[in-house]
């Protein structure tokens, strides 16, 4: 009985334990991977973690450091170079303007010395910047011995202590800084290797753990490799696509437009390169700031992605430049529908820091295969496209064509010249008569800019006014012919003609630059010549940029004394809201209308109400572009009392101006 039994219990023992014993398995299979998967995500996550910690380390702190210790290389470039520009320049404001610059570049250089220190820097980076200190200690005595000899006019003495013993001594300074900046290099490049390493380790980590997890659970395996396929994914995308418009960038753009030339050769389709360009985008970035800028530039991204098709590429190039690729297009009119709407959406109002403001664009345009067959060439004549149609007044577009290039030469070359039109004295004001049709009098001249080329003659503004504003040489220029302007006028009163006025156009760089009132200022204090004389003539264009900014300024324009005029009236922006507001004395009705004024019964419409306007608002309204007789009688019956044309003059030099004066025009006009 014993051993029967012993015989049936041990099968039946082994059945009973071996369920139990696959259970144990599983418990502890499941477990284990338990363990291995919190191991995995453990060790991974460690692993990224530190990874990504060493690149923001080499991103945030070496990166900063290396452009800290670049701007003290050039700040420190920069003032050798200007105490040297010093020695050799005459004029008192260029001497002024650079010594500014110089004490400014000393500060960006203390500036940046001070944030480095307080930075996290090896005993390698402690010694140089001491070492550079004691230098900069010694050389900067010298320098301002150089500055103070430079003031009181021993510039020769300025010249030889510079090169004794300040160049010398700076040299020193510069050679203490380039060390710093290949120790800065050095450190960030080893951190870089050191970051890859670790990198690369954790990759190692990942790829082994994960091998083995996948035995016992593909659900971690799956985790990690999508995780590390975003974090691919993630770099991928942050090398072909812009940061802050999250638009394709240069590489993937051109990437696409090879795609794009691929397909319309083997479809024989066309396509497009559109090339747009913000119209006086810095004037946002100047008066509202860096921040408002990029919140303009996010939303004119948004737009033009929304006006293109589903199929096209919108990519920013950088600043406030954009491309577009329209691919597969069967007919010009296709791409040029897209060219319109873009151009219509960007010049909708924007609200950037709770302020409306107004941006135009200009849109150049090339096409395959007509204006190149490669993606470099179609991209350099959408370039060249826009910049024509820049120079047809902006916020328009402009299709590529072949001559455009030699007028791009002739664009350079004038540009060229003009550099040294201002010292050559070879831009001069001609004066055009604002004539009074109640006494018969000349109330006031339009000091209108002329450029007498010595090989080109005479050209107008609209041949050269905006390289001048693109150079912003616009801004010291206007300034030198208005005092030229203001003296000029005093010189008539002084003549016997103590009524006269003067009218001087002012850009809207001019306007938008933070001296335009004190360089009124001192145009009047110089001249002598009485505030309420001069008129400033503003276009509307540029009140509608920032309304509010733009009232303080007529204001403090106002206050000074002088008027204040909007040229070429009717065909801005303005509304009768604006004009209660700008507080103004001179509405200018634009040529436009006086033209057709025969012709057209709704022109002799709109000037009467400007006129009725004008005369509610109490403001003067004065008519350009009269040129025959018809166009004065009718004005004269519609109530408009100041006139200014071709009928009365053409602009002339001041020499002329006496002449004008003395002519009986009520009787000239009643005799024609």
């Amino acid at each position: 009985m014993p051993g029967r039994v012993s015989s049936i219990s041990i099968p039946a023992i082994r059945q009973l334990t071996r369920p139990e014993t696959w259970k144990l398995i599983l418990l502890v299979g499941f477990v284990a991977q338990l363990l291995l998967i919190l191991f995995v995500t453990a060790i991974g996550l460690q692993q990224l973690g530190m990874t990504t910690r060493n690149l923001d380390t080499v991103v945030d702190v070496h990166m900063r450091k290396q452009n800290l210790t670049k701007t003290m290389v050039v700040s420190a470039r920069e003032r050798t170079l200007i105490m040297f520009m010093l020695t050799k320049i005459n004029d008192p404001f260029e001497r002024d303007a650079l010594l500014m610059q110089f004490n400014k570049q000393g500060s960006e250089f203390v500036k940046a010395r001070q944030e480095l220190l307080d930075m996290p820097l090896n005993a390698r980076e402690h010694e140089l910047i001491t070492r550079q200190r004691r230098l900069i200690a010694f050389a900067q005595p010298i320098q301002e011995q150089v500055i103070d000899l430079i003031g009181a006019n021993f510039s020769q003495d300025a010249v030889d202590l510079m090169l004794r013993k300040a160049i010398p001594a700076q040299n020193d300074v510069m050679a203490a800084l380039s060390q710093l900046d290949a120790e800065t290099q050095r450190v960030a490049l080893d951190a870089s290797r050191r970051a890859h390493e670790a990198h690369q380790l954790a990759r190692r980590w990942m790829y082994l753990l994960s091998g083995i997890a996948l035995l016992l659970g593909l659900l971690v395996a799956m985790f990690v490799l999508r995780y590390t396929s975003r974090i691919s994914q993630e770099r991928e995308r942050l090398a072909t696509h812009d940061t802050l418009t999250g638009l394709p960038n240069r590489m993937l753009f051109m990437d696409r437009l090879e795609h794009a030339l691929v397909r319309a050769r083997r479809r024989r389709t066309l396509v497009g390169v559109i090339f747009v360009d913000l119209d006086r985008f810095k004037r946002v970035n100047d008066t509202l700031g860096h921040a408002s800028g990029d919140q303009l530039i996010s939303e004119v991204a948004r737009r033009l992605r929304a006006a293109a098709r589903a199929e096209d590429t919108v990519a920013r190039l950088g600043g406030d430049e954009f491309v577009v690729v329209i691919g597969d297009a069967a007919e010009l009119n296709h791409i040029l529908q897209v060219v319109e709407k873009m151009l219509a959406v960007v010049t909708e109002p924007y609200r950037i820091a709770g302020r409306e403001i107004f941006c135009s664009c200009s849109i150049g345009v090339s096409i395959y295969p007509n204006d190149g067959l490669n993606s470099v060439n179609l991209l350099k004549h959408a370039d060249t496209a826009m910049y024509h149609a820049k120079a047809h007044g902006r916020n328009c577009f402009q299709l590529y064509n072949s001559a455009m290039n030699a007028m791009a030469e002739e664009r350079l070359q004038l540009e060229t010249d003009l550099h040294y039109a201002l010292e050559r004295k070879e831009l001069v004001f001609h004066y055009q008569p604002q004539l009074n049709l109640e006494n018969g009098r000349i109330q006031a001249f339009e000091a209108l800019l002329r450029w007498q080329h010595p090989e080109k003659g005479m050209l107008k503004p609209a041949d050269f006014l905006d390289m001048l504003e693109e150079s912003g040489a616009i801004v010291n220029i206007g300034r030198t012919l208005l005092l030229e302007a203001c003296r000029q006028t005093v010189a008539w009163h002084a003549a016997g003609f103590s009524d006269l006025g003067i009218a001087v156009n002012v850009s809207g760089k001019e306007f938008w630059h933070e001296e335009l009132i004190q360089g009124v200022q001192t145009a009047l204090a110089q001249s002598g010549l009485p505030p309420r004389a001069l008129q400033i003539e503003l276009t509307e264009g540029i009140f509608m940029e920032d309304l509010d900014a733009a009232i303080s300024r007529i204001h403090a324009l106002k206050a000074l004394g002088v008027t204040v005029a909007i040229d070429d009236f009717g065909t801005g922006y303005s509304s009768l809201a604006h004009l209660k507001r700008f507080s103004l004395d001179v509405l200018k009705i634009d040529r436009y209308f006086v033209k057709d004024l025969q012709q057209s019964p709704l022109n002799s419409a709109l000037i009467g109400t400007i006129v009725t306007l004008s005369k509610g608002l109490h403001l003067d309204a004065i008519a350009e572009g009269v040129e025959d007789a018809h166009q004065l009688e009718q004005l004269r019956r519609l109530g408009c009392r100041i006139v200014q044309g071709h009928l009365v003059s053409l602009p002339v030099a001041a020499e002329a101006v006496a002449g004008l004066m003395q002519r009986d025009w009520l009787q000239e006009f009643n005799q024609a």
